[in-house]
C-alpha cells in the first residue's frame, strides 16, 4: 500500500483547502517529512488519516470519549465560512496481483439537523458503490483497524509499550490479530456466554402426572356438565308434551272461532274504512255520470250526426264550387278569341261546361238540417275521439272499484256475524294463554342451561388445552435438558479445543516475533549487550527480558530512551511479523532520546521501518546532523506553518530552515 495524496478542507487548523502529495520519490528515498512547531498540526495530519480510513473505529488523539458526530463537529476549523469540513486520501494498493488506484472522501455538515457525513469511494476513477457500502469490511484488506497502531502512531506515547504491565497488552493484541487469534478469543467467549445462558434456562424435568388440582376441576366440570346435559334431555321431553297439549289447545280455539274473536277489532276498524271508501266510489260514480258518460249509451247516434255533418259540409263545398266554376266559364265564353270562333265550335263549348255543371250541382243535392257551427263541430269531434273513450275507462275504474270495496265490506261484516262472544271462549283462550306462558318459561330454562353448557365447554376446553400445554412442556423440557446437556458437553470440549489451538499457533510463531523484536531492539540500540534476549510467555503475553549474560532484567533498568528504543522495537518487529508491506506514520519521532539514540533511530530505524515514512517532527527533533543523516531517504520536505493573520496552518514545500534543504 501506497500513500499518494491527503487533502485537507477546514479540518482542525487547516483551513481551506490544502493538498499534500506523499508518493515516495524513489525506493531508496521513502520518507515523507514534515516539520512544525508543536501546536502546528501534526498530531492533526495523523488524526485525518486515521478518521479518514476508519471513520468511527478511528483512534484519534483528542476524540476524548466524544460521541462521533460530536467529534466530526469538533474537527471543523474553527474560522470556516461554513460549519463543514472534508478529508480525502488517495492510495495504491495490489489487489488480486493488479495495481489499483483508490481515492476515498470524507466529509460532513453542521446543520439544524445535525451533523450530517457523506463517504464515498473511487476505484481507478470509477464509484465503487459495493467498497463506499461496505468500506469498514473493505479496508480490513488494506490496513485493518486492529493492528493500525503498528503503523500508525505517536513517538510520545509509544515508550509505555516497553512497561511489564503494558506491553503484554500490546503484544497480546497484536500477537492475536496478526494470528487471527482474536476470532478464536471470541468463539471462546461466545462459548462461555452460551453455557452460562444455557446453565441458567436449564430446569429439573416437571413431574409426569398432571397438577391434582387441574385434574380436580376437569373432573367437577364434567360432573356439572353431565347433570346439565340430563337436566336439559329431561327439559326437552317436557317441553314436547307442552308444545303438543298446546297444538291441541290452538286447534281448539280455531274452530271455536277464537282467532275471529282476536281479530274482532280489527275487523270492526275494516269494516268501518271499507264503508268510507264505497261511499267515496259511489260519489267518483256520480260526478262521472254528470259528465259526457250518458252519452256512451248513444254511441250509434253520435255516429249519425257526424256522418250527416260530414255529407252537409261536403254538399256546402260543391255549391260554392259549382257557382266560382260557372263564373268563371262564362268568363271564357267572353273572350275574345271566342268571339270569333265559329257558332258550331262555340254551341260545343257551352254543351261541354253545361253538362260538368250539372254534374257538380248533382253532387250538391244534399238537403241542409244541421248546419252546425264550427265550434260545435269541434266540440263533436272532441267528444267522439277522445272523451268518451276516457269517460268509459273512468266509469270501468270506478265502476270495478265500487264493486270491490263492496264485496270486501260484504265479506267483513259476514265474519263479524260468525265471531263468537267472550263468554263462549273465555275458558279455551286462558287454557291457551297458561300453555304459552309455560313454554315460554320452559324455553328460557333451556336457554340459560344451553349458555351454562357453553360455558362449561369453554372451560373444559380451557383446562383440556392447559392440561396438552403442560404435558407438551414437560417433553419440550425433558428434550430441552437432554440438549442443554449436550450443549455443555460439546461447548466445553470446543473450548478445550480452541484452547490448545490458541497456544499451539501462539507457540509456533512467538518464538518468530521475539526474534524480530529482539533484531529490531539490536538495531536501534548502541549497548549491544543490554538486552541478549526477549522472552513473551505465550499463555499471558508477558515481556521476559535477558541481559548479555541470559539473566532476568526488567525494563525499568533502562532509561526513558532505552525504553522508548524498545517500544519502537516491539512496534517494528511486530509490524515485520504481520507480513504487510503498510506505511509508516511516526508523530514526535525522536521524542526525549538523547543524542545516540536519536542517531541509531535516524539512521537504522526510519529509512528501513517501511516502504513508505511519513516523519512528523518538531523543529527539536530532526534537525541538524539528525536531518543531515536522514537526508539521503528523504523524498520529500514539508513545512507545516501557523500563519497568525489567517489563524490557520499552512503545508508548504521545504523543511522547517528551507536554506538546508537541498531535498526535492
Amino acid at each position: 500500500m501506497v500513500l499518494d495524496e491527503l487533502v485537507l478542507h477546514n479540518f482542525g487548523v487547516y483551513g481551506g483547502r490544502q493538498s499534500v502529495t506523499l508518493t515516495p520519490t524513489h525506493p531508496n528515498r521513502p520518507i515523507i517529512l514534515f516539520g512544525g512547531l508543536n501546536g502546528g498540526g501534526k498530531t492533526t495530519l495523523l488524526d485525518a488519516l486515521q478518521l479518514c480510513l476508519f471513520g468511527t473505529s478511528a483512534r484519534c488523539s483528542n476524540r476524548n470519549g466524544l460521541a462521533y458526530n460530536d467529534y466530526l463537529k469538533k474537527c471543523i476549523h474553527r474560522d470556516a465560512d461554513s460549519r463543514e469540513a472534508a478529508i480525502e486520501l488517495a492510495f495504491r494498493h495490489i489487489v488480486d496481483g493488479e495495481e489499483q488506484q483508490f481515492r476515498i472522501h470524507r466529509s460532513w455538515k453542521v446543520t439544524d439537523a445535525g451533523c450530517r457525513e457523506r463517504f464515498h469511494v473511487l476505484r481507478d476513477g470509477q464509484l465503487d458503490k459495493l467498497a463506499t457500502e461496505h468500506w469498514a469490511e473493505h479496508v480490513e484488506e488494506f490496513i485493518p483497524a486492529r493492528i493500525a497502531h503498528l503503523f500508525l502512531f505517536d513517538g510520545e506515547k509509544i515508550e509505555g509499550y516497553a512497561e511489564l504491565d503494558s506491553a503484554p497488552a500490546l503484544i497480546a493484541t497484536a500477537v492475536q490479530n496478526l494470528l487471527g487469534l482474536d476470532i478464536v478469543e471470541r468463539l471462546a467467549t461466545d462459548l462461555s456466554v452460551l453455557e452460562r445462558r444455557k446453565r441458567s434456562e436449564s430446569s429439573s424435568p416437571a413431574e409426569s402426572k398432571v397438577d391434582d388440582d387441574l385434574q380436580h376441576k376437569i373432573d367437577a366440570l364434567n360432573h356439572s356438565r353431565q347433570q346439565l346435559l340430563r337436566d336439559k334431555s329431561s327439559a326437552t321431553n317436557l317441553l314436547d308434551r307442552r308444545e303438543r297439549e298446546l297444538a291441541a289447545i290452538e286447534e281448539r280455539f280455531r274452530r271455536e272461532g277464537g282467532n275471529i274473536f282476536e281479530q274482532r277489532t280489527d275487523l270492526e276498524r275494516s269494516s268501518a274504512a271499507y264503508e268510507q271508501q264505497l261511499a267515496a266510489a259511489r260519489r267518483e260514480l256520480r260526478e262521472i255520470a254528470a259528465g259526457s258518460a250518458p252519452l256512451l249509451l248513444v254511441p250509434d247516434l253520435l255516429g249519425s250526426v257526424v256522418s250527416r255533418d260530414r255529407d252537409e259540409e261536403t254538399s256546402r263545398r260543391h255549391r260554392d264550387a259549382s257557382a266560382v266554376v260557372a263564373e268563371e266559364y262564362d268568363a271564357i265564353l267572353t273572350l275574345p278569341a271566342l268571339k270569333e270562333a265559329p257558332q258550331p265550335l262555340k254551341r260545343k263549348i257551352r254543351a261541354a261546361f253545361k253538362k260538368r255543371l250539372e254534374q257538380r250541382a248533382s253532387l250538391a243535392t244534399q238537403p241542409v238540417c244541421l248546419d252546425l257551427h264550427p265550434d260545435a263541430r269541434s266540440l263533436l269531434a272532441g267528444l267522439v275521439s277522445s272523451e268518451l273513450e276516457l269517460a268509459n275507462e273512468q266509469l270501468k275504474s270506478a265502476i270495478d272499484h265500487e264493486q270491490n270495496v263492496s264485496a270486501s265490506l260484504a265479506h267483513t261484516q259476514s265474519v263479524l256475524a260468525s265471531s263468537p262472544s267472550y263468554d263462549a271462549i273465555a275458558d279455551i283462550a286462558s287454557a291457551r294463554d297458561t300453555a304459552h306462558a309455560e313454554i315460554a318459561r320452559l324455553r328460557q330454562e333451556q336457554d340459560t342451561r344451553e349458555r351454562e353448557l357453553s360455558r362449561l365447554d369453554r372451560e373444559l376446553a380451557q383446562l383440556r388445552e392447559r392440561e396438552a400445554r403442560m404435558a407438551e412442556a414437560r417433553a419440550r423440557e425433558q428434550f430441552a435438558s437432554d440438549d442443554t446437556q449436550r450443549v455443555l458437553a460439546h461447548s466445553a470440549k470446543v473450548r478445550r479445543t480452541l484452547a490448545k489451538f490458541r497456544e499451539a499457533v501462539v507457540e509456533r510463531h512467538v518464538s518468530r516475533i521475539e526474534k524480530l523484536v529482539l533484531e529490531s531492539f539490536h538495531q536501534l540500540i548502541r549497548k549491544r549487550n543490554l538486552i541478549g534476549g526477549i522472552r513473551i510467555d505465550p499463555k499471558t503475553f508477558a515481556l521476559d527480558l535477558r541481559d548479555g549474560s541470559n539473566n532476568p532484567t526488567t525494563p525499568d533498568r533502562l532509561s526513558a530512551g532505552e525504553r522508548q528504543l524498545l517500544a519502537i522495537a516491539i512496534l517494528w518487529g511486530l509490524g515485520k511479523a504481520s507480513g504487510r508491506p503498510l506505511p509508516t506514520v511516526i508523530d514526535t519521532p525522536l521524542g526525549r532520546l538523547d543524542s545516540v539514540h536519536r542517531a541509531h533511530l535516524v539512521k537504522r530505524y526510519f529509512p528501513q521501518a517501511s516502504h513508505q515514512v511519513l516523519l512528523l517532527s518538531t523543529d527539536e527533533e530532526i534537525t541538524g546532523p539528525y536531518y543531515d543523516a536522514l537526508r539521503q531517504s528523504v523524498g520529500r520536505t514539508y513545512h507545516l506553518r501557523f500563519d497568525e493573520q489567517q489563524n490557520r496552518t499552512v503545508i508548504e514545500p521545504g523543511y522547517l530552515d528551507k536554506e538546508q534543504d537541498n531535498v526535492h
